[in-house]
This record gives C-alpha cells, structure tokens and sequence, in this order.
C-alpha cells in the first residue's frame, strides 16, 4: 500500500514538472530591477543609460500620464542646482513609449510635463529644476505597444548666449541650433538713432529673431525692442539718442527636432524698403528681384486713388514671393499673388515679399479703374408717354464723367409673353454723355436700358430701365 502511493507521489511530480518545463520562459521572468517607484534606478547629470520595459508591471497607484501604459520602469535624479533639464528618450525595434517627469515631495507626485514618441521613437521634454529638488522619471510602454529596449538621456543644455554676442558682418552669419541642447545664439549689429534696419532670419522653420538694446547681457530677464515673425525679417529704427551695440537673439523653433539651420544677415534700408517707397503707376508694369536668402526680402511701392476705383494687382514671379496691400494707416487691404477689390480714395502700399528663403526676379501690375454709374432716360424722364410716331430721345449719363463705348438695349412689351428684345443701339458717351434717337414703329410699352462698356480707366456700369409709353389719347 505505501508503494503504491509513493509511486503515485513520484508520478505526479514528474507530471508537474513536465508541464512546467512546457511553459514559456516569460512566465518565470523576473521585471526589471527599476519596475517600482521604490526601487526606482538613481540617475545624476548627465546621464546615459539603457533601459527595458519587457515584463514591466504597473502599481496599483501608478501615476496618470499622457498615454495609457502596459508597464513602467522607474528613474530618480536630485538637481544639483537650479537650471534647465533636458530629458530624451530614444525607443528601439516596435516599442512605443511616454517619458514623464514628476517633482516628488515625500510621498507625492507633482507632474511637470509628459511626452509620447514620434513615428522616429523619440521624445523629448524639458524642465526648469530647483536646487536639491528630486525628479522623477518614468518610462512607460504603452497600452497598445510592444516591449522593447531604449536609451535616456538625461542633461543640462547648453548656458544662454550672453550680450551683446559677436559682431554680425556684411555678408551676415550661418549657425545650426536645436531645441533642446542649444537653443540661442547671439549676434550684435552697430545700429544709429534715426537710421533704418533690414534684419533678415532665413531658416527652414519658424525660428525666432529677438532685438536687445545695447548693453543688455543677461536676456532671459530683458524684454526685445523688436521681435520677428515666422518669416524673419524686421526693420528697425533706433530711437534718439539709442545708438549703440544691438543683440540680435536667434531663438530655435521649441517643437522642432533635430537640427534648425539658419542665416541672419542685416543692412541700411533703402528705397525700396520702407515709406514712402517707390511710385507705383497704373496699367505700367514694373520689375524688380529679391533675394529673401539674404536681406533683401521686401520691395514697397506706393500708389494713390483719386475717386473711388475697381484695383486689380498681379504679381508674377520666378520664386515664391506674394503680395500685401495696406492702407497708408498700415491696415491690411490684400494679400496673394492677385488682388481684386473696390477701394476708397487714399493713399495706399503694396509690398513684394518673398518666402522661405525666395531668389527671383518678378513683375507687378496695377490696373486701377474708376467706378462708373450709368443712367439711362427717355426724354428726360424715367418713365415717359409719346404719341404714335413721334421720335423720342434716349439719354445716357455716365458719372464720374467718362467717356467710352456705350449700348442701348431696347426691348418692347407682349402681355402675352412678356418684355422682348427689340433692337441694341451702340454710341459713344463724351464727357459723361451720350444720346439715341428712337422713334417706335408701334403703339404699346417699350423700355431701354444702357451699359457703359468701360475704358482702361473707367470700370463698366450698367444702368436700370427708363420706360416708354406709346399710345393715342384714351378715347372717351
């Protein structure tokens, strides 16, 4: 009997143990080392390190981040001093992750920013740290991503530039930033009060161009006299008695990775780059080129209007340039390579520029034509009555006074099929006015109207409908 049953204990240990050696390896792998916010690895500045979310957990009081997680593995660093701290994660093979940063306070969790990698496997984030602050970072997998391997790493950039930086030669500058590491360079430009500036960033992405009046060193804790937009460029005038050594910030775009190259380059305005600009005449074309990889990004040209006008502006050009049209209060009227609009009487500008860098040659167009009001009359009058075969005269008035082609469309009345075309008529107004003789073959309603064909100066018009009433006296 005790046979039996030790044979039976022997046979169902070898069982078991077949079956355990059946199971697949990860069930008896251990997480990594860092898998606990406790046991989280220590990390000083800089630092490189490899790391694993393969069998990865969570705790139950895992920390929400940016992206649901499957795993985490954890990273504490203690700030040696209060500066700006740069964390990039670089994810291996399939896996896909976010890197967090929390600010621990005894047993709290302070979150300070949270990034998911890019279709590359990389993010990165930054933070502003103070003097013996502990951080910690996680790495997680995410929810719907595979387990795999990545690298940290965790560092201060690179200090900011102080002024008033090196002085910007004639031919200008090339420099390569980013947005982590190094972020600013600085330039100085000697600039006088009362002189106008062209300041010209070209870059592939929008970077920032910042001016500090002179003697300003430190600029995270000075405001710019000037900034540029994405595109770049600025002009500035020193103020009186502000001439000196200007800093010219270059600030790298903080969503772009990689490298952001740049060319800043700067010179005296001339004509054509600020007020009053060049004349701009009507139904001329002008030429001109630009060179927005250099300093020359912007041609002004100016124009006035008279009376109020129908403007057409067209821009062709061999490079990627545009149009903007201001009033002479520099409110935006236009933009594009064409504009088409009714204006005002005033004063008005109009700005080649180009983008992203553009070379070329270009040609401008203005055609501006005065808006016209056609009225049409029949002896005078709106709505007039003739006898039978008397000869009646169509008035046509154009105002302002123009003179060009005119038609007369004169059109007769069925009551059964209602107004019908009877005749067109073509004259010339002079000075504002022309006339018609008409003399209708029948009785009944007639009616004209006139259509002012326009000039090269004067815009068409057309006009309403003067009516004709032609019968005998009613009969008692």
């Amino acid at each position: 009997m005790a046979t039996t049953t030790r044979v039976g204990v022997r046979t169902g240990l070898a069982v078991a143990l077949a079956y355990l050696m059946l199971m697949p390896a990860a069930a008896f792998a251990a997480p990594p080392a860092n898998d606990q916010r406790s046991s989280a690895q220590a990390i000083g500045l800089p630092a490189s390190v490899a790391g694993t979310t393969t069998d990865s957990t969570l705790e139950p009081d895992e920390p929400p981040g940016c992206a649901p997680l499957r795993g985490s593995v954890f990273y504490e660093l203690q700030a040696p001093s209060r500066d700006r701290i740069v964390v990039r994660l670089n994810a291996a093979g399939a896996l896909d992750a976010a890197v967090d940063v929390f600010r621990r306070t005894r047993s709290q969790l302070e979150p300070l920013g949270c990034e998911v990698t890019d279709r590359r496997g990389e993010a990165a984030l930054e933070f502003r740290s103070a003097q013996g602050g502990v951080y910690v970072i996680r790495v997680g997998q995410r929810a719907n991503s595979q387990a795999g391997n990545f690298r940290l790493d965790v560092f201060t950039p690179a200090p900011p530039p102080r002024g008033p930086g090196a002085l910007l030669r004639a031919r200008g500058a090339d420099g390569t930033l980013d947005a982590l590491q190094d972020t600013q360079d600085v330039w100085s430009l000697r600039m006088r009060a009362g002189t106008t500036y062209r300041l010209n960033l070209t870059a592939r992405t929008c970077m920032s161009l910042q001016v500090y009046a002179p003697g300003t060193r430190d600029f995270e804790n000075a405001s710019p006299e000037r900034s540029s937009g994405c595109d770049g460029y600025v002009l500035f005038t020193p103020e009186a008695g502000e001439s000196g050594r200007y800093s010219l910030l270059v600030v790298a775009q903080p969503r772009r990775r990689g490298d952001q190259r740049y060319h800043l380059q700067a010179a005296r305005a001339g004509a054509d780059d600020t007020a009053p600009g060049l004349p701009l005449p009507n139904l001329r074309p002008v030429r001109g080129a630009l060179r927005g990889s250099a300093v020359d990004t912007v041609d002004l040209y100016r124009f006035s209007i008279a009376r109020r006008s129908a403007l057409e502006l067209s821009l062709s050009s061999n490079g990627n340039m545009s149009l903007l049209l201001l009033d002479d209060r520099g409110r935006r009227r236009g933009g594009g390579t064409e504009i088409s609009r009714r204006i005002a009487p005033g004063r008005y500008f109009v700005a080649v520029r180009t983008r992203s860098g553009a070379v070329g040659r270009y040609t401008l167009r203005r055609v501006a034509r005065t808006i016209t009001r056609t009225s049409v009359t029949i002896d005078g009058e709106r709505s007039a009555t003739a006898t039978p075969g008397r000869t009646v005269r169509i008035g046509v008035e154009v105002a302002p006074e123009a003179s060009g082609p005119v038609r007369v469309r004169i059109e007769r009345f069925d009551p059964l099929a209602g107004w019908l075309f009877f005749r067109e008529v073509r004259t010339v107004a002079a000075a504002g006015s022309a006339g018609v003789a008409f003399t209708p073959p029948t009785e009944g309603r007639w009616r004209a109207r006139a259509a002012f064909e326009g000039t090269r100066i004067a815009a068409p018009s057309e006009s309403s409908y003067a009516e004709l009433l032609v019968a005998p006296p009613l009969a008692p």
